[in-house]
């Protein structure tokens, strides 16, 4: 009788926890897709097989299920609910940011259709070639990029490296994960630096370790020398202090100014550009091209791209709308979508964006629908891929993209 009524107890408590957990399943239905579907499955499979798996192993052993067998249970319970909760959060609050993406116009009605959006090689194609390499930048020439972006430093002995290193738009350059020593590359010289090794074991690295081991960190007029004759544009950001009027130079120099666009998070390094070079084409947009950076844009991050002069404005793939492209290109000013590094990104598929995988066609489908102008990606090969089917015909746009703007 005891044990009975101790399994009644459960079992009510189980259900309940079950019909909570059906009915926001099925609110969040209509907006979560496949992965999310998946990840509520899953747990719900996890707490069902977990809770009665531990009751019939008390049960079948013929033991009293005493209360504090009872009360261990329902913490398990408890536990494994909160992780289902913690999930719905995250659902929940990705959601909003559809209100901001919303459009009546039809899905896929925009120019990457026409195969207009730019394919932009976030330093390369990292996962086939060292990140900010020769190699890197010419495989992206290859596979039919637009262009590529790449990452620059003004070193102590006045030469310019193209690299990115640890640390933050504030304090850049550090070689410690990178080179696996201390010390940040400002303060080396150029003969320095190119005995420096990449570490293969970098959590930024992609590319495949022997390639890592055998790669060095070039010079800008390296990089730009090798690319010129390649159809592509090249993005250079201002990473390090100091690097506006040399990388300006250094362009002018090498005849690359309609085929060089510079950018930065420091974006006084944008107005030094401008200010230096304010010269307009015939049709009023700025020969020297330029762009403003932003991880999170404030309210005003419009006001703050003019101010500075810029042509573009680029932000991080997952703060980019259809309401913040619009108002850029009412501004007559074009757009760009970046994307974090690798272990950014993984972290962001993990945790955040439940859609989604790694960068792949339905993320990229996702943010294209905001009408944004270019995509700065790790995986240009898969971005290609999908317009190129796009643009023929052979594969059609699904009609609902899913992503961590939920549509």
């Amino acid at each position: 009788m005891r044990r009975n009524c101790c399994y009644n107890k459960v079992t009510i408590f189980i259900a309940l926890c079950f019909s909570n957990m059906t009915i926001q399943a099925a609110a969040f239905a209509a907006l979560s897709r496949s992965k999310s579907v998946e990840k509520l499955c899953s747990i719900s499979t996890s707490l069902r097989s977990s809770s009665f798996a531990a009751l019939d192993t008390l049960i079948d052993a013929g033991s009293a299920v005493t209360s504090t067998a009872v009360d261990t249970l329902c913490t398990a319970v408890k536990d494994t609910v909160k992780s289902l909760a913690s999930t719905l959060q995250v659902i929940e609050c990705n959601s909003v940011l559809l209100v901001e993406t919303e459009t009546t116009t039809p899905p896929f009605q925009a120019s990457f259709l026409n195969n207009q959006v730019k394919v932009i090689g976030h330093r390369g194609s990292i996962y086939e070639e060292p990140e900010n390499s020769v190699e890197g930048f010419l495989a992206s020439a290859m596979i039919g990029c637009d262009a590529v972006e790449l990452d620059v430093f003004l070193l102590k002995c006045g030469t310019l490296v193209v690299f990115h290193g640890d640390g933050t738009d504030e304090s850049p350059g550090w070689l410690n994960d990178y080179c696996g020593i201390e010390g940040n590359i400002l303060d080396y010289t150029a003969d320095e630096v190119r005995k420096l090794r990449l570490n293969p074991d970098c959590k930024e690295f992609a590319a495949p370790k022997e390639k890592i081991l055998s790669s060095y960190i070039p010079t800008l007029r390296e990089v730009l020398k090798a690319v010129k004759d390649t159809p592509m544009t090249v993005k250079i950001e201002l990473k390090g202090p100091g690097t506006a009027l040399p990388t300006l130079m250094m362009v002018e120099e090498l005849q690359m100014v309609n085929q060089v666009h510079f950018s930065s998070f420091c974006h006084e390094n944008i107005k030094i550009i401008r200010d230096l070079r304010p010269e307009r084409n015939q049709n009023g947009s700025h020969r020297y091209k330029t762009g403003c950076l932003f991880v999170e844009p404030p309210e005003n991050f419009l006001d703050i791209a003019l101010e500075v002069g810029a042509s573009e404005v680029h932000l991080k793939y997952d703060t980019c709308t259809k309401e913040r492209i619009d108002a850029i290109h009412a501004a007559n000013m074009g757009s760009m979508a970046w994307f974090r590094g690798p272990p950014g990104m993984l972290e962001d598929t993990n945790s955040k964006y439940l859609d989604v995988g790694n960068e792949d066609e339905a993320m990229y489908q996702t943010v294209m629908r905001t009408g944004v102008e270019g995509l700065c990606v790790n995986r240009p090969n898969v971005l290609l891929s999908l317009l190129g089917r796009l643009a023929s015909g052979v594969s059609e746009p699904s009609p609902l993209a899913p992503g961590f703007l939920l549509e």
